[in-house]
């Protein structure tokens, strides 16, 4: 594993959601990013508006959740003031081109393009798009990194 040390992530849903999950993988990783950043020992960026309606299917399309609880998920994650990036003609192009040149979807390179914008790994659970971004250095497996230091 290798110790945390950036002083922001960009974190997609893939992480988020384990950290209203139950049972999932990785679930204690994800814990720790959220504490780490809740200690003030790292910031969180996500893209704006497609951050919040990812989570929002991810938990939604679980077996048994109901709307309100979605809503409840939701408030959560906004009460956390995580830094949230506006989207922009540079970043859109820059998604784009991303996209295109890894073959991965548009949703999950605006991830990547916000790593890129900002500065910060994306930290991911999701295994595929590791696979895909494969060879590009700010793209982080949830499972490789150490936050209990």
């Amino acid at each position: 594993m290798i110790p945390a040390y950036h002083a922001g992530y960009v974190v997609d849903a893939s992480v988020a959601v384990k950290w209203f999950a139950e049972g999932e993988e990785h679930i204690e990783a994800a814990l720790g990013l959220l504490a780490h950043y809740q200690k003030g020992h790292c910031r969180i960026g996500v893209p704006g508006w497609l951050f919040f309606l990812e989570m929002a299917n991810a938990v939604g399309r679980k077996k048994g959740v109901t709307e309100e609880t979605v809503a409840e998920i939701l408030k959560n994650l906004w009460s956390y003031r995580l830094d949230a990036y506006p989207l922009q003609v540079d970043y859109l192009l820059k998604t784009n081109a991303i996209a295109h040149g890894y073959k991965t979807s548009i949703y999950d390179s605006a991830y990547v393009a916000l790593a890129e914008v900002t500065g910060f790994p994306l930290v991911t659970a999701d295994g595929e798009l590791i696979k895909r971004m494969k060879g590009h250095s700010i793209v982080l497996p949830l499972w490789d990194l150490d936050f209990s230091k």
